[in-house]
């Protein structure tokens, strides 16, 4: 892991992309002293990705086996409401 200010990385992008980014560690940036952002590389970010799509499924799974479920209408009526139509 490495921490740089966002400066850092303007300066020395290929420098520190071509040096971390490959073994799959995030560049961590920051911005006045304070966590900002972080860069990953695609292939890094696409593994994270999947990972959290497979950890909402199994949470899926696991909240349906205790009995957890909505009916289809109760479901769309949620939908609904979420996005305020």
């Amino acid at each position: 892991m490495i921490v740089v200010p966002s400066s850092d990385l303007r300066n020395r992008y290929t420098e520190l992309t071509e040096e971390y980014l490959p073994k799959g560690e995030p560049i961590y940036l920051t911005k006045n002293g304070r966590g900002h952002a972080v860069l990953l590389s695609i292939e890094e970010y696409e593994r994270l990705s999947k990972a959290d799509v497979v950890r909402k499924i199994e949470e899926g799974i696991r909240e349906a086996k205790a009995g957890n479920v909505m009916t289809v209408e109760e479901t769309a009526s949620y939908i609904r409401k979420e996005l305020g139509i």
